[in-house]
């Protein structure tokens, strides 16, 4: 079993003052006791997840705990696999992007080719957007 670990649910447990605050904790903590298998995400999500804990709280401090949870400091181990999303993951992200009408971003294009390409059973997120296009919890 695996997981893609989507941005919303990541900032939400870092951010007390969020509405899926506890959500995003229980789900985290399934992650944590290996309930999903083993844990990926894409850089892509790490600049997001960054960047959206950053703009929607104004705190460095919980920009950079969501940053460190997918980027733990040196000598504390990995518990996320961070993939990089390659040129082709792109293309087919681009593709999708184009072809259908939604309001799904390029980003979460990038998530659900990602998913489709290794075969990852699950996508954490909070976005209804994705779940017509990929298996969800959250």
């Amino acid at each position: 079993m695996s997981i893609f670990l989507d941005t919303g649910i990541v900032v939400a447990a870092h951010n007390a003052h969020d509405s899926q605050h506890d959500r995003a904790l229980a789900v985290l903590t399934q992650i944590r006791e290996g309930v999903h298998g083993n844990p990926f995400t894409s850089d892509y999500v790490l600049d997001e997840a960054v960047t959206l804990a950053l703009v929607r709280t104004k705190d460095r401090r919980i920009a950079k705990a969501v940053g460190e949870f997918f980027l733990p400091p040196d000598g504390e181990e990995e518990s996320v696999v961070v993939l990089h999303v390659d040129e082709t993951t792109i293309r087919a992200a681009w593709s999708s992007f184009v072809r259908h009408d939604t309001a799904l971003s390029f980003t979460d294009w990038t998530i659900v080719e990602q998913v489709r390409q290794l075969g990852i059973d699950v996508v954490a997120t909070f976005d209804a957007k994705i779940r017509p296009w990929a298996p969800c919890i959250g």
